[in-house]
């Protein structure tokens, strides 16, 4: 792997924490003033807190105002203990600590002597008063309780706002990973950050992971989700995974999960209605039940040498196997889905000193899915699956210095590496096609191409915080920044050097690959940020800040074998490119929090916050000519045997003429995509529940799309007129009556494409609005709950990114004000745990989502006449959509003391408790199977389940 080195490498860099290199908090703080009887600021007072997350305990002084702030302190409960001359001792115990929240504990000091004490339980604080946002934390109790598909994507479901491309029934989406949004966000603006430190898989555009995690092994999971601060890079879902660790008593975990299809409900019978022949027949080929899964999980951690070194240690073995009701086996029974996932997880923390910590992270992974269907095409069988192998792994480590009480250095470094395997399935011989409907969205033969891909990422960052008061107000600086250099390659085969295609059964085009080819992608970022939150008079805090971006991306020296097709693709070493892509950007972060009354127990809040959308590979990638490129050729089947032989394509004009990389280039004036947000809210505690409501807005500028420079919309000079098939069948979602193609002048039908990625303006056309309601509850007195309601739009340009034509105005047909990314005008989550009498715990998952849009497609028949091959949008994305979601999971369990140390927790979880069956995904391009169903939400499945825990 290019440019990548052992984490090893990087270890002698963790000292030079003057570097200010930064990341995000996976610790808690607490904060407050210290004053006498009569009010006033006490100064020099001594504030120390404990608790059995810490190896030491942390102590500060109150500065000349009284202020205090105590800082890295991992999630757990803790105590506070303030001490000074003259005064009582004042105690103040349950103070509960999530990953970035700040609790705000004002003490008031009474009159005495050291030998008295002044010991006080007031309500846990639940608001952060000073924070510019409000993350959502799964504790432990989230995690354990909460019946879920129990992997991360699972988890974001449950957050507030939150919307996943996947919809899980005890698990069975667990095997591939689910875009998320929120609030609007694009759905690469996503981080899986590892114990603070984002570890995302470098290809792509950003947003994805690399790592199939071990549930059980996590002590949180934060989601920021808005308003964020500097050190985090995007305006998304950053998921932070904060690992459980040692401590000085031993503790640990072991479960089995386990379910059946005996233990399943069957698929509602529903019927399809074709709208080109209107034949109603059972739909038989759309599900994916369950058939089996198993997940094995244990994990335990304890004292190595007490208060001096922790280690923990976790292993899962996960297997789930389901069935591809759209898929065929060979013999024409349905096709299936077995996935493997086994995890290890290893974590050290040394206490070095009483002012130097270091703790290490090593994660490994392996995801094997045996019939991998990473296709758009729907009806996909099991032949022309891929058979994946994934191993995965990482390493981290983190060095934390406390220089003084008030000034802390935090450096993180890692090392992250994918090694997939996509290959074909058992019976593909060498010359099996790989043949496709773009009509019936069918997929047969085999898979289109087979790569074999390996990433890496290196990974610094470190921050250094420094607290003080007195200067008209506390502040809390923040300084630092990160740096990143990774790598993606791919060797990627096609079989026999093509793939074949038909529309609606009928011989449409074969693409002409140069494959075999060996392609690399590089990119390196480094990012600085700095920021003061400043608190004035217990009430105001206004954090202000700017974080610096930079990016750039290449691709190196590369060679591949020769091609299938040697006499089309001749050139097979290419060159080191420039920069393909050098951004630079700075951007501010602004955010007010006002407690009106200083009590610490309410909070308005108000925004507005500037983000540079993720990138990945994606760039250099789409316009490396030495990635899987080539030529689109009409296909007349002259002999009508159905297998396209070369002089019945090879010497037709290519239509384009080209795909990938050899026809691709980027605009040399681009500009890095960028989001707005604006946020205001207010959360108040009331005893110990936190009610919010917010309100946000967002839009998102300079996104890149492809415009084909070689034919400018001026090209297509004629016009044909069509009536809209869709209108007939479905009069009332408003898509027009006709529709008006664009021709392309004939002169320029063999012009050779030349695409090219940029900043269209039209695309930064688009807003988001929204209106929230949450309440939180930590788990306390035998209940807890988080919920959130919903109302939001989004709204602007349609646009398919690398794949679009902005100059082609058939391209433009019903692209705007549309429904963009995962709009779902309702959102509605509801988790909740009740202890209720004979120890037997109920623990509630409920998820609402509005249908997602449905973007209908018609691939135009040659007989209308026009020059090019064209498919157009018959209505904007958002006039049809897919059933709502209303999913409800129940867990019921009850845990049994074993002695002193042993809890033993049976349990069941009802998942989909109500056997609700919506469509979850349907055909979208118009032919005989338009808008037919191809998947439904799984039905209703019992899990067993068993929990020791000590």
């Amino acid at each position: 792997m290019r440019c990548v080195r052992p984490l090893l490498l990087l270890l002698p860099l963790l000292s030079l924490g003057s570097a200010l290199i930064g990341q995000v908090a996976i610790t808690g703080r607490i904060t407050g003033v210290a004053t006498d009887p009569s009010g006033a600021r006490l100064e020099g007072a001594t504030i120390e807190v404990s608790g059995p997350t810490l190896m030491q305990p942390h102590t500060v002084k109150t500065q000349p105002d009284g202020a205090y702030l105590v800082e890295q302190l991992p999630p757990g409960e803790y105590v506070l203990r303030c001490t000074q001359s003259g005064f009582s001792e004042h105690i103040q115990r349950g103070i509960t600590l999530t990953a970035g929240f700040t609790s705000t504990v004002n003490i008031s000091m009474a009159m005495g002597n050291d030998s008295q004490v002044v010991e006080v339980r007031a309500t846990d604080p639940v608001v952060d008063v000073q924070g510019s946002s409000a993350p959502t934390t799964f504790d432990t109790s989230l995690l354990q309780n909460i019946p879920s598909g129990r992997d991360p994507w699972s988890t974001v479901a449950q957050v507030p706002g939150a919307t996943t491309s996947t919809f899980d029934v005890a698990g069975n989406q667990s095997a591939q990973q689910s875009s998320m949004s929120v609030h609007g966000s694009k759905t690469t603006e996503s981080v899986y950050s590892f114990n603070g430190l984002n570890m995302d898989w470098p290809g792509g555009s950003g947003g994805s992971t690399a790592f199939y995690v071990d549930y059980d092994s996590y002590q949180e999971i934060q989601v920021i989700t808005d308003a964020a601060p500097p050190e985090v890079s995007v305006g998304g879902v950053y998921m932070n995974l904060v690992t459980k660790s040692g401590s000085n008593e031993f503790h640990g975990l072991a479960g089995f999960y386990y379910l059946t299809n005996a233990l399943q409900a069957t698929l509602k019978t529903t019927t399809f209605t074709s709208p080109t022949t209107g034949i109603t027949a059972p739909v038989t080929n759309a599900g994916s039940p369950l058939i089996m899964a198993r997940d094995m999980t244990l994990n335990g951690g304890g004292a190595l040498i007490r208060d001096r070194l922790w280690g923990f240690g976790a292993y899962r073995f996960y297997v789930v196997k389901d069935a591809q009701l759209a898929s065929l086996n060979s013999n024409g029974l349905p096709g299936t889905d077995p996935n493997h996932q086994s995890n290890g997880t290893v974590r050290l923390d040394y206490q070095a000193s009483p002012k130097n910590h270091l703790d290490a992270l090593w994660l490994y992974n392996v995801q094997n899915r045996f019939y991998r269907r990473s296709t758009s095409y729907t009806y996909v069988d099991q032949q022309a699956a891929g058979r994946q192998i994934e191993p995965a792994w990482a390493m981290q480590a983190e060095y934390t210095a406390t220089v003084t009480p008030n000034f802390m250095i935090d450096t993180r470094a890692g090392y992250m590496h994918l090694h997939e395997d996509q290959q074909n399935e058992p019976g593909v011989t060498p010359t099996t096609l790989s043949v496709a409907d773009v009509t019936l969205s069918t997929l047969k033969g085999v898979q289109q191409t087979y790569p074999l891909t390996r990433s890496g990422l290196t990974r610094l960052a470190s921050s250094a915080s420094w607290f003080k008061g007195g200067w008209w107000g506390s502040h809390s600086f923040k300084g630092g920044g990160e740096w990143a250099i990774a790598s993606t390659s791919a060797n990627t085969n096609a079989p026999q050097g093509i793939n074949v295609f038909y529309n609606n059964n009928v011989p449409y085009q074969v693409r002409v690959y140069n494959t075999p080819i060996v392609s690399e992608s590089v990119f390196h970022m480094f990012a600085l940020f700095l920021q003061d939150a400043w608190t004035i008079d217990r009430k105001v805090t206004v954090s202000v800040g700017t974080r610096f971006d930079h990016f750039r991306t290449y691709n190196p020296a590369q060679c591949s074998p020769q091609a299938t097709f040697n006499t089309l693709f001749t050139t097979r070493c290419y060159p080191q490119s420039a920069n393909l892509a050098n951004f630079n950007n700075w951007v501010p972060r602004l955010s007010v929090a006002y407690d009106p009354t200083g009590s610490g127990k309410q909070v308005i809040r108000a925004g507005f916050n500037e983000f540079m959308l993720s990138q990945g590979t994606t760039l250099a990638s789409t316009v490396n000519p030495n990635t899987a490129s080539g030529n689109i050729y009409n296909w007349t089947d002259v002999n009508g045997d159905g297998i396209p032989e070369m002089s019945e394509y090879i010497n037709t004009p290519a239509t384009p003429a080209t795909f990938g990389g050899i026809n691709t280039s980027i605009d040399p004036h681009i500009s890095r995509p960028y989001s707005l947000q604006y946020n205001v809210g207010y959360q108040r505690q009331i005893k110990d529940i936190a009610l919010g409501a917010s309100y946000y807005y967002r839009t998102t500028k300079n996104q890149i799309a492809r415009i084909n420079a070689a034919l400018p919309s001026s090209d297509y000079d004629t016009t044909k007129t069509i009536a809209n098939p869709l209108v007939s069948k479905y009069p009332d979602i408003g898509a027009p009556a006709t529709l008006t193609l664009y021709n392309l002048n004939p002169a320029y039908k063999n012009v050779p494409a030349a695409y090219v990625l940029t900043n269209v303006p039209d695309v930064s056309n688009n807003h988001y609005n929204g209106i929230e309601f949450t309440a939180t509850r930590r788990f306390d007195q035998r209940w807890q709950v988080l919920a959130g309601f919903t109302y939001q739009s989004n709204k602007g340009t349609y646009s398919a990114t690398t794949s679009d034509d902005f100059n082609d105005p058939n391209q433009n047909i019903n692209r705007y004000n549309s429904s963009i990314d995962q709009d779902a005008p309702f959102v509605v989550k509801v988790d909740g745990t009740y202890a209720g009498p004979w120890k037997v715990t109920a623990s509630l998952n409920y998820q609402h989502t509005t249908g997602y849009p449905v973007l209908p497609t018609y691939v135009i028949p040659s007989t209308v006449g026009l020059t090019q091959s064209e498919t157009i949008k018959l209505a904007p994305n958002g006039a049809m959509r897919l059933d709502a979601i209303n999913q409800v999971n129940l867990r019921l369990s009850r845990p049994t003391k074993l002695g002193d140390h042993l809890t033993l927790e049976m349990l069941c979880d009802l998942n989909n408790l109500t056997n609700a069956n919506p469509v979850i995904a349907r055909t979208a391009s118009w032919g005989a199977n338009f808008f037919k169903q191809s998947n439904f939400l799984n039905p209703f499945v019992a899990r067993f389940g068993a929990k020791l825990t000590w």
